[in-house]
């Protein structure tokens, strides 16, 4: 199958230019500049032609399977929501980020691990789902049955990135947060006295357990076994970034200090951050700001985390002010660097042999960019 897609805006890693875009049999086949005289070709008025949208950290699928606490949604439908939100979003591949770990404010993430795992595999099957779906396994190390529950895990085909996490009160994320101030904020999740003491048993016994050392050199053992790139979550200190690096991680996750933002690029760690903390201004749990990783010139990455359409939008304001990257810079941040980082080097870029993953988008100055059509492998999904 042909297509051509011609009087575009097209986006590649080094320039922007108006131009025309080849597609054959799902790949790239050219790659020009001006416009094509092509019978049937796709006139898109000038809009940007960029490459589809390389999501790697998104709570997207959870937040559909449990859209309220404790209320589970049917899990194919659920994968289809999640699919139908990320392909409208610009998302072409997803990352979808499943957490190995027990209680998390309250509630038990365990239970929700294998009917989202089984629902998004039926919905592949039954042909409903329209983007490219591989999983992200966010591994708590200080749960103590980690490595009972990862280990199964570890033969899924579209595993393509592990990361270590410790939410424990006191430190990384939470080092603000008393253990007294995380009981606090689990009882807004919880409905029973009962749940409420199952999460202050579970979080004493992993603050006093001890496992998070062992549990997390398993994980890393793990990784560069099965050859799985590797992220560390959450880092805050030197320590931080100088455990990762030796463990072989190649990706520091929404980094809390800028500290440890600036060691992870010394020491060629992809810094990746949440687009909604860029375009709220800041972090909603009171750490660094991305526009201040973006400014020094540290953002390798960005990421939905809980927001899908956060994405294309942040991409768009690094263009602006204070920022004023060029759009090549801007995109690459969700499209090139993502691809990148774990290891998808047939996608990502706008160029002749890569995957025919692009999107649509119209934007004026001072407007939100509008996704107008998002193609996977040379065909439209949405």
């Amino acid at each position: 199958m042909e297509t051509t897609i011609t009087n575009a805006r097209v986006v590649t890693p080094s320039e922007e230019f108006i131009g025309s875009v080849q597609i054959i049999d799902g790949k790239i086949a050219s790659v020009k500049t001006g416009t094509s005289g092509v019978a049937g070709a796709h006139d898109w008025g000038g809009d940007y032609l960029i490459a589809g949208i390389i999501d790697l950290h998104t709570d997207n699928l959870e937040k559909h399977y449990e859209p309220r606490p404790n209320v589970h949604w049917d899990p194919v439908g659920a994968a289809m929501a999640h699919d139908a939100q990320m392909a409208a979003a610009g998302v072409t591949t997803v990352l979808n980020a499943l957490s190995v770990q027990g209680f998390r404010k309250g509630r038990d993430r365990l239970k929700k691990l294998r009917p989202i795992l089984s629902g998004l595999k039926d919905a592949g099957k039954l042909g409903a789902l329209r983007i490219d779906h591989k999983l992200h396994l966010r591994c708590e190390v200080s749960f103590p049955g980690l490595m009972d529950v990862l280990a199964p895990l570890l033969d899924e085909p579209e595993l393509s990135m592990l990361s270590i996490m410790d939410h424990t009160p006191g430190q990384r994320q939470y080092r603000n947060m008393t253990h007294e101030e995380m009981l606090e904020l689990i009882s807004a999740y919880v409905h029973t006295e009962e749940e409420r003491q199952a999460a202050v048993e579970h979080f004493r016994h992993r603050a006093n357990d001890g496992c998070d050392v062992e549990n997390r050199a398993a994980v890393v053992e793990q990784a560069r076994g099965l050859n799985i790139p590797l992220a560390t979550h959450d880092d805050e200190t030197a320590e931080h970034i100088a455990l990762a690096k030796s463990e072989g991680a190649g990706m520091a996750e929404f980094p809390v200090t800028m500290e440890a933002a600036q060691l992870a690029r010394d020491e060629g760690l992809s810094v990746i951050m949440g687009g909604p903390n860029l375009l709220r201004g800041g972090s909603h749990s009171g750490n660094i700001a991305v526009a201040e990783v973006a400014e020094a010139g540290l953002l390798d990455v960005l990421a939905s985390d809980y927001l899908p359409l956060s994405m294309i939008r942040s991409a768009f304001l690094l263009t602006d002010a204070p920022f004023d990257w060029s759009v090549p810079e801007a995109m690459a941040t969700v499209t090139d660097a993502p691809a990148m980082a774990v290891g998808l080097s047939d996608r990502g870029r706008i160029e002749a042999g890569r995957r025919a993953d692009f999107i649509r988008v119209h934007k004026k100055d001072g407007e939100w960019p509008l996704v107008r059509e998002t193609w996977v492998t040379g065909a439209r999904a949405a």
